[in-house]
């Protein structure tokens, strides 16, 4: 930190530290993180060891837990990292709509906290933009099974709002 000053890059590491934190049991139940070593260790936010560490335990459950626990200690760049994984993986997309819901919130009641606005209603109609989310083919539709969000009576995409944003970066960003 820069004396009292905090930067807004401080702000939305800790903020997307805690939506992982937060997010923990959902994460930990639905991500698979074999899907995402190779992108990560292409971006340096995982190693050999961190990738030999998590296959070490027997469960995807467990994998997923210590998958989680080093990605936090892996610094600001480790909530980019895990969507843009997501992304490139084009699997459990839903995971990204969530998380970004999440991120989107946190970050309208932190703008309503600093500038002594009136908060938004809660119920409000806020969440990912789907345009920032790739569309499926139909060759991954065909042999895929339906995610926890499409199994539910919730549409992932009719949580847009033309204030939303889409939280991912490009991959010279991560």
């Amino acid at each position: 930190m820069n004396g009292n000053k905090i930067t807004e890059e401080e702000i939305q590491y800790e903020v997307s530290l805690n939506i992982l934190e937060e997010q923990r049991y959902y994460l930990i139940k639905y991500i698979d993180p074999q899907h995402h070593f190779a992108y990560l260790r292409s971006k340096h936010l995982f190693t050999l060891e961190d990738e030999e560490l998590v296959k070490s335990f027997v469960t995807r459950k467990q994998q997923a837990e210590k998958f989680l626990d080093i990605l936090l200690r892996k610094g600001p760049n480790c909530y980019k990292g895990l969507v843009n994984a997501i992304l490139k993986n084009g699997t459990q997309t839903f995971l990204v709509t969530r998380l970004n819901k999440e991120y989107e919130k946190k970050k309208i009641h932190l703008h309503n906290l600093l500038t002594g606005s009136k908060p938004l209603d809660p119920n409000a109609n806020i969440g990912v933009d789907p345009d920032c989310l790739p569309r499926p083919t139909a060759g991954l539709m065909a042999g895929r099974s339906k995610s926890p969000m499409e199994n539910s009576s919730i549409d992932p995409l009719s949580v847009t709002s033309s204030k939303s944003s889409c939280i991912y970066c490009d991959d010279s960003n991560v």
